[in-house]
């Protein structure tokens, strides 16, 4: 009798713990960690030629190249880049995909980057054909495959902030990263649990602690610098007027310069740079990359002087 038991003990064991292994193994050899900041103290102070396109500018030269992908290449005798204007979709069969991976095939990049800070990615046969593969996913995934070094290229968060903060008060610019995030995860749906929770990560920076501790703060400015309007909870959009515009102009500023300097800088020290962002912001930073590395202007490329 004691046999037959520790024959089933050993069976049920077996039987959690094998397919728990397994799994482990599987997100050892199919995960990807966080990107991480790149840091280089000289990149911020580097002078830029060109202003960044604008929003009806943005738009012109995407209609002009027929959508996306936008992609940016450029051959210089210190270093090269391929600088990918992508879709963002979790489409398992985007063509983008395909086209992303041929190219980095073909271009063999020594640094990649891509969007996102704080974001590891899960690949594989066990996740593609069921939640899709976003493009910063197909990056991680072809860099860990290929040992090619990673780096976010977004500027870090408490760097944004600070700078956000020189134009705007504190509570205006909280309120926009906790909304931006918000909005999108909650898709309409009032969630106080997930609003808690990301206004507490949102705001545990310098600068921004304690100004909105509360979801009772959060309707507090709410409901006074945007009176009338519905319920931030079931919002499906972030709010297109008052300040909110003006601050994410601002963060896409702030973003698309870091961006611009980083590639620069990796390009000068004679790397071959494959990165993948949104297209609009390959459209918004390529005049700048064009002039510091003496491209061919762009159709509608300004004189630096101008």
């Amino acid at each position: 009798m004691k046999s037959r038991w520790r024959k089933s003990i050993r069976l049920c064991a077996a039987v959690v713990l094998v397919p728990g292994v397994a799994l482990s193994a599987y997100a050892f050899c199919h995960y990807s960690a966080a990107a991480p900041t790149y840091v280089q103290e000289t990149t911020s102070s580097l002078e830029l030629p060109h202003r960044l396109r604008n929003g009806a500018e943005h738009d012109a030269a995407r209609q002009r190249n027929g959508g996306n992908p936008y992609i940016l290449s450029i051959e210089h005798a210190e270093g090269s880049l391929v600088y990918y204007g992508a879709s963002h979709t979790r489409e398992p069969d985007h063509p983008q995909l395909e086209d992303i991976e041929t190219r980095w095939n073909a271009f063999l990049p020594t640094v990649a980057l891509c969007e996102g800070r704080t974001r590891g990615y899960f690949y594989g046969g066990l996740i593609e054909p069921f939640a899709g593969l976003p493009e910063p996913a197909l990056v991680h995934k072809l860099a860990r495959r290929d040992d090619v070094t990673i780096f976010s290229l977004e500027p870090a968060y408490e760097e944004e902030v600070e700078a956000l903060l020189a134009d705007f008060k504190p509570e205006q610019v909280a309120l926009y990263f906790f909304l931006r995030v918000y909005v999108s995860e909650a898709g309409g749906v009032a969630d106080d649990g997930l609003a808690l929770d990301l206004l507490k990560k949102r705001t545990d920076v310098a600068g921004l602690r304690e100004c909105l501790s509360s979801l009772d703060d959060v309707d507090r400015i709410w409901k006074q610098d945007f009176p009338g309007k519905e319920d931030w909870r079931i919002l499906t959009s972030e709010p297109d007027e008052n300040y909110v515009p003006r601050i994410s102009d601002h963060s896409r500023r702030i973003r698309g310069e870091h961006m611009v300097r980083i590639l620069i800088d990796l390009v000068q020290k004679g790397e071959r740079v494959f990165a993948v962002v949104g297209s609009g912001h390959v459209i918004r930073q390529e005049w700048n990359l064009r002039a510091v590395f003496g491209q061919e202007p762009a159709w509608d490329q300004p004189d630096p002087e101008s």
